[in-house]
Parts: C-alpha cells; sequence; structure tokens
C-alpha cells in the first residue's frame, strides 16, 4: 500500500509539472530574450539553421543617455551578419559594426568544422568566451539599456581577438576553449578604462604572446545556468619593461523561473607589473561585481510581448591596492519591454557613487 502511494504521489507531481508547462509554456525557464546557437546571440547565429548557402541578419541599438557630462542621443550601432554554410560539416560567419555612425569593425570572422556536439573547431577571428555578454551581446539578451559596466572594463566587451578555438556539450556541461592572441599591455590605462585599452581586435595583432582561454557551463536543472571562465597569458608583447603577465578570471550564474529572473556576475584581473606600464597603475588588480533582479509581469498572459521592471546593484574598482577611493557602485532601476521576441525598448535610472562623487544617470 506505501509503494502504491508513493507512487499516486509521483504521478501527481509528474501531472502538476505538465499542467504548469503548459500554462506557462516556453516562459517557464526562459531566458532574458531568445537564444541562439554555438554560444552566440540569436541573430549571429542564423547560419547554424541554414542547410547550405547564404544567410544574413543583424541588429541596431540608439541609446539616449543624460547624465552630469550632458545630453546624449547616439546611433551606438548598426549591425550586419554574413555566413555561408559550404556543406553539413564546414560554414563561415562574420560580423560588420558600424559604431556612432563613423566607426567600423570586424567583429568576427571565422571558419568552423561541425563535427558533432561534443567538438566542433573555429578558425579566425572570433569572440573571445568570458562572461555573459561578450558572446550574448544583442540587446535582447541583458535588461538594461546598456551593457554593464563590468562587461566592459574588467570583460571588455566586445572582445574579439584572432586565434583558433573548440567547443563543444558534454552531458550537462558546455565548453568553449581557445587560443588566441594576448592583450598589448602598450595600450592599458587601468585606472581610466580597464582591460579595454589592450585588445587588439584582430587588427595587425601583435602575436609574440599568446593567451589561453577556457569557458565552462552547467545547465543540469531546468532554469538554472552557472559557469566560469579563466584567461591566461602575457600582454608585453616583446616589451623590453615586463612581460605583463595578465589573469583574468570570473563567475557567472542565471535563474529563472515563470517571470522571475536573477543574474550575477563576479569578474576579477591581475596585471603583473602594472607600475611599468606607458600609463602606469597604482594597483595590479581589478575586480567587480552586479546582480540583476527582474519579473516579467506579462509571463502569466499568452503573449509573446514581456514587460519586466528590473533592479541592478554593481560595484567595481580599475585599482584595489591604490590609497584613493577607486570604487565605483551604481544601483539601477529600470525597465524592459519587448513587444516581440526581437524587439526591445529599454529605460533606467542609476544612481552612480564614487568616493564623495554622485552622479544621476538616465538612459
Amino acid at each position: 500500500a506505501e509503494e502504491r502511494i508513493d507512487e499516486l504521489e509521483r504521478q501527481l507531481r509528474s501531472l502538476d509539472e505538465e499542467l504548469e508547462s503548459l500554462q506557462f509554456g516556453d516562459k517557464l525557464f526562459a531566458p532574458v530574450g531568445p537564444t541562439g546557437q554555438a554560444g552566440l546571440a540569436p541573430a549571429a547565429s542564423k547560419i547554424y539553421s541554414a542547410d547550405q548557402g547564404l544567410s544574413s541578419g543583424g541588429y541596431g541599438e540608439m541609446l539616449y543617455t543624460d547624465c552630469d557630462a550632458g545630453a546624449e542621443l547616439d546611433l551606438y550601432r548598426a549591425i550586419v551578419y554574413l555566413g555561408y554554410r559550404f556543406d553539413e560539416n564546414w560554414l563561415f560567419n562574420s560580423e560588420i559594426e558600424w559604431e556612432h555612425v563613423g566607426e567600423t569593425a570586424v567583429e568576427f570572422a571565422y571558419l568552423e568544422y561541425q563535427h558533432d556536439d561534443a567538438l566542433n573547431l573555429r578558425f579566425g577571428h572570433m569572440l573571445v568566451p568570458m562572461g555573459f555578454v561578450n558572446q550574448l551581446h544583442e540587446p535582447t539578451t541583458f535588461l538594461s539599456p546598456n551593457r554593464p559596466l563590468l562587461e566592459r572594463y574588467i570583460l571588455p566587451t566586445t572582445w574579439h581577438e584572432n586565434g583558433v578555438a573548440a567547443y563543444g556539450s558534454l552531458g550537462d556541461f558546455d565548453y568553449h576553449v581557445a587560443l588566441i592572441n594576448g592583450f598589448d599591455a602598450e595600450g592599458f590605462d587601468l585606472e581610466s578604462s580597464g582591460l579595454r585599452g589592450g585588445r587588439q581586435k584582430g587588427s595587425q595583432a601583435k602575436a609574440d604572446d599568446l593567451a589561453a582561454v577556457l569557458h565552462l557551463d552547467w545547465n543540469g536543472v531546468d532554469g538554472l545556468w552557472l559557469g566560469g571562465s579563466v584567461y591566461l597569458g602575457d600582454s608585453g608583447q616583446d616589451s623590453a619593461a615586463s612581460d605583463f603577465a595578465t589573469t583574468v578570471f570570473e563567475l557567472h550564474a542565471q535563474y529563472q523561473y515563470r517571470g522571475f529572473i536573477s543574474r550575477a556576475v563576479y569578474a576579477a584581473a591581475s596585471i603583473e607589473d602594472a607600475d611599468q606600464l606607458t600609463t602606469a597603475s597604482a594597483s595590479e588588480d581589478l575586480s567587480g561585481y552586479y546582480l540583476d533582479l527582474g519579473y516579467d509581469v506579462f509571463a502569466e498572459r499568452e503573449t509573446d510581448a514581456s514587460l519586466t521592471p528590473f533592479l541592478r546593484y554593481a560595484a567595481y574598482d580599475l585599482s584595489e591596492d591604490s590609497p584613493a577611493d577607486s570604487e565605483v557602485t551604481r544601483l539601477m532601476l529600470g525597465l524592459a519591454y519587448q513587444p516581440i521576441p526581437q524587439l526591445i525598448f529599454k529605460a533606467a535610472f542609476t544612481q552612480e557613487e564614487q568616493g564623495a562623487t554622485e552622479d544621476d544617470i538616465i538612459e
């Protein structure tokens, strides 16, 4: 009798889960926006759904910002994706970006050999697989109007370099490994812009020093995404001053259930002999984190639209060991509205503090 009761309880739980899934549909464990393939965002990964031939896509961003420095309305980005699938194994994928109307860049352009779910190879110019936003940097994949500052200064999105990579899935784990050209320390201005100035972006990139990247995600529980990545390499690029050994690591987590979403990222970096950089830094260490909490108030409706009020708390320090109070904290209250999955409108108010300095920012 006890075994029969246990079996009936198991069946009732199963039926309850099925009814819940039917009620909430894809929103039960959905990410912030639609997901793509091969570690890329939706529009960037269109070529992976093509049988053969040419594939195209793109996205754009316009951003209004009002802060102490003044107000600005910027056509931030206009992106074109072009891909070509040669056969079931070989494909080419690329992203061309126009930023602030006049600046043009190639953010990735690579050949890929697709072997199976467990192993695929990339060759060429590619996005560095670190953090949430660098590979998934389309506006529908994060809540805030602009990319989180942590993923601009310490994980310097958009971060793209030349090299080779492998990726795949092994059970509940997804992995990326890459060997790329390292940073160029000559461009570092750590206390002002973190690691951004060290990116070489594929343009005649110095390759005396290479770097290795490992990214690992676990998705063994519905709605939960846990992962981390590490970057190891020298940044001296044959500099006489130092090898400028550079380490970057990050941990990330996301959980979504019904309309509720939470996301957290922690990142840290260390540059050896930072006091010998062209723009010397008082500290070798940088770190920061952010936490997002949001709720889609349309989650229980039969609609593809979403309306998500959200809160973000963030802190980062580009000069941890400096005697000055260099930590920046940000409290953001925002709203993201998607009338359809491919289109998003966002607004946010942010209070930023650094020492005795405060700034109110509207985006």
